[in-house]
């Protein structure tokens, strides 16, 4: 009675352990799958980003393939079914698309350790013909090589003021439109850590 109780025992823990086994291939089959209909979209690409104020696109001429032909690979790429109204810098339009480069610069500093002296991000955006509507040159700068120095706007900023923005925003309501493009993806627990997110445009889908 105490072999055939101990076998029952091992049996269960065998199958209990398949179980197991199995139920972790179908989650990282689950989370290794990418959303097709945002396959060429990009996510943390190149961090050095070097920037040519000579070479920038002309708003409502410049199509995203000539972008591409100028600069590298982006460090984002993120696209909407559905375009969102926008203004940024003055200017009104319909975003289809955001095209993102950034370039971010540190330095070593006396004691160990490094800090950031020279940020910049470029965010160019597209309406749903591919044409440029807009674009941001966000530069900052440490004019000392210290964690306390402040940061100053740098010579290559087309920004007046942040006033109406928020600290954490790369362009005004950037934040909100990051979850709005997350909303629509089914793969985006493969990139957040909770994948309840709110769009005040539309519904999450859900995920994988």
């Amino acid at each position: 009675m105490k072999i055939q109780k101990e076998m029952k025992q091992y049996a269960f823990l065998v199958k209990l352990i398949s179980i197991l086994i199995i139920l972790g291939l179908i989650s990282c089959g689950i989370l290794s799958k990418n959303d097709p209909d945002f396959a060429d979209d990009i996510i943390d690409g190149p961090e050095k980003f070097q920037f040519d104020p000579s070479k920038l696109p002309v708003i409502g001429k410049t199509t995203e393939q000539e972008l591409l032909e100028i600069y590298p690979k982006p460090w984002s790429r993120m696209t909407f079914r559905n375009p969102i109204n926008k203004e940024i810098l003055g200017r009104k339009f319909e975003m289809k698309k955001i095209i993102g480069y950034v370039n971010y610069v540190t330095a070593p500093l006396p004691n160990g350790g490094y800090v950031g002296i020279d940020y910049l991000n470029f965010h160019i955006f597209f309406d749903k013909d591919g044409i440029v509507q807009q674009y941001i040159v966000d530069h900052i700068i440490k004019e000392e090589t210290n964690r306390s120095s402040p940061w100053v706007p740098g010579k290559f900023s087309n920004i007046k003021d942040k006033k109406h923005w928020k600290k954490s925003e790369y362009w005004p309501e950037s934040v909100v439109d990051g979850d709005c493009y997350w909303a629509q993806r089914r793969d985006r627990k493969k990139y957040r850590q909770n994948e309840q997110v709110q769009c005040r445009y539309w519904d999450p889908v859900p995920v994988y």
